[in-house]
């Protein structure tokens, strides 16, 4: 990827805005930046319009937006230890767990709101299972009727509100990314916006290089993932770098990719939205997370909410 010219960038991104629909704009980024991974680093000329859009919202160099899904029973004690960590940092979090998982560790989760951080709406319903020998991901929104999806999110919203004390102030659907097409995301703003929140956080690196850190989307602002230098559209996540996704042992790869996009966009003065999640259990106690969160924190990036992050998206 390393030899892609910034004119080539230029044209690509022309016939990205040219493009009528948003399917048609991801098929011409990926003619570019190809499957999004690279074992060199991409020339960030492909971060052109997106850093145009971040600089467009008052940003001059990265920050944060951390948040973590909480998915199965191994995660609230998870939690705790990851807090402990971030807290003696200054990094904030913001949590996204599903009802059921709520309910199931309310205690501690309600310990974690009174620290002051956020909780969406992460639906109701569970998001995975044990079979066998590991968690499995259940609950696929893109294979439910839309009447159930909505029934999900709003049970959501109920859930979070009585059990942490105060409503959400935004949503990520299950399995970040797979409820990504536009009349899926249509639905998802339109709900969100009826429920009083100020953002979702549920779309692909793809869709911020589209359109930007935190595009405001009827009437709610979309907070895309974002990926790395190296692979920038690609999520990245804990679990994609996970080693054994049994005992959950995290790579050094997820340091590293995180460490390189922070030192080249600083470098380069480049603003951007660092949207990274994980799930607790995936990185607590893990040197590779200590690592990227330390050294995040040593560069003094700034690190928000999800609510900040979206008052970043009404003010561009």
């Amino acid at each position: 990827m390393s030899g892609i010219r910034a004119s080539a960038i230029g044209r690509l991104m022309r016939r990205v805005r040219a493009a009528a629909q948003p399917s048609s704009a991801v098929e011409r980024l990926k003619q570019i930046v190809g499957n999004g991974r690279s074992s060199t680093p991409t020339d960030l000329a492909v971060f052109k319009l997106y850093a145009s859009r971040a600089a467009s919202l008052g940003l001059h160099r990265p920050v944060l937006f951390l948040s973590f899904d909480c998915d199965t029973d191994l995660d609230p004690p998870a939690t705790i230890e990851v807090m402990k960590l971030l807290d003696g940092l200054g990094i904030k979090a913001t949590f996204a767990v599903p009802g059921v998982q709520l309910e199931r560790g309310a205690e501690i989760y309600r310990e974690v709101a009174q620290r002051g951080c956020e909780f969406m709406n992460h639906g109701h319903l569970p998001h995975a299972e044990w079979r066998d020998d590991r968690y499995v991901g259940i609950t696929f929104y893109e294979d439910m009727p839309v009447g159930a999806v909505e029934a999900d999110i709003r049970k959501g919203h109920e859930t979070v509100t009585r059990l942490i004390g105060r409503p959400p102030e935004g949503f990520r659907a299950p399995h970040f990314g797979h409820f990504k097409q536009p009349h899926q995301l249509a639905l998802l703003h339109r709900l969100a916006h009826e429920l009083g929140y100020r953002y979702c956080s549920t779309t692909l690196p793809e869709y911020a290089l589209i359109h930007g850190p935190a595009p405001l989307i009827n009437q709610v602002v979309e907070l895309p993932a974002f990926g790395s230098v190296r692979a920038p559209t690609s999520i990245l996540d804990s679990w994609t770098h996970l080693s054994d996704r049994r005992s959950y042992a995290l790579a050094p790869t997820y340091a590293e990719l995180m460490i390189e996009t922070v030192d080249r966009l600083l470098a380069a003065k480049m603003p951007a939205l660092l949207t990274w999640y994980a799930d607790p259990a995936h990185v607590a106690g893990q040197a590779p997370f200590e690592r990227a969160m330390r050294h995040i924190a040593s560069c003094g990036i700034q690190s928000l909410s999800g609510r900040e992050t979206a008052a970043l998206g009404r003010v561009g």
